[in-house]
């Protein structure tokens, strides 16, 4: 497997990380914050979950991992992704409706949400990486391809 057919994959999966990776810092900064600046910080949280996260893991489930399943002869992935899509619909309902004024509770949401989704995307990798590893080439690049055109939040670019 080349570097160049899994490129797309490796940055969308460091983009998504890197959002991730910022919950625990705007969780620290949160309570320093006027309640406006943190009504901001929920809606683009609340943004990414909804727009680019959880369509995402819902790509994965329907897509990813019932072929990497296949490939793999390894059942139950699909499993933990549709797990922890309803785990994280669960979170983005609470943020969603939670006072921000409550910075307490913001930081809570926003710590249990990094942990789920650091958790999630380890998972990921752990594919992708059984994937390149084990299986040749073309099956896992017809994969890799189908689900990049499936990505409903793909740029014609990427």
């Amino acid at each position: 497997m080349t570097l160049r057919s899994t490129d797309y994959f490796r940055r969308e999966h460091a983009d998504l990380l890197r959002n991730v990776e910022r919950l625990p810092t705007i969780a620290h900064e949160l309570p320093s914050l006027p309640t406006d600046e943190r009504i901001e910080v929920v809606e683009r949280v609340t943004a990414f979950l909804a727009e680019i996260l959880l369509p995402h893991a819902e790509l994965e489930q329907r897509v990813l991992y019932p072929g990497a399943e296949r490939l793999l002869g390894d059942a139950g992935d699909g499993g933990a992704v549709a797990h922890d899509r309803r785990e994280v619909r669960a979170r983005l309902v609470e943020l969603a409706a939670v006072d921000p004024s409550d910075a307490g509770a913001v930081q809570e949401l926003l710590y249990a949400l990094h942990a789920l989704l650091s958790i999630h995307l380890q998972h990921e990798a752990e594919v992708y990486l059984k994937l390149v590893q084990s299986q040749q080439d073309e099956p896992v690049q017809r994969l890799f391809r189908r689900v990049v055109d499936d990505d409903p939040t793909r740029t014609p670019a990427a």
